[in-house]
């Protein structure tokens, strides 16, 4: 959503449970800018997981990962598109705007 370029945005969140059901988490944000005409209010509501496996995924500064109809590609240190694992299917060209030669 644009807002306005003056930075006098205002964003408050809250978070809580629910009285009535600790496995629901509300998260209520209000945003106040010059470009709306009234204050906006969004409510997320968010259902608790029992059985959760936390897993790591460290991003790497530089690296670039690209995914393409469900295919994760590399970006190497030249620019060009590499494949991420053994066997990887080339990403269809006729999505990329070819350099003239």
């Amino acid at each position: 959503m644009p807002m306005a370029d003056d930075n006098e945005a205002v964003f408050k969140e809250r978070i809580y449970l629910d009285k009535d059901n600790p496995n629901i988490l509300h998260d209520e944000i209000t945003t106040t800018d010059n470009s709306l005409t009234r204050p906006w209010t969004v409510t997320k509501n968010y259902r608790r997981q029992q059985n959760v496996t936390w897993e790591e995924n460290n991003c790497v500064e530089g690296t670039a990962y690209i995914t393409i109809n469900k295919q994760v590609y590399v970006v190497s240190g030249d620019g060009l598109l590499m494949p991420s694992k053994k066997n990887q299917p080339a990403p269809d060209l006729r999505y990329f705007k070819q350099a003239e030669k």
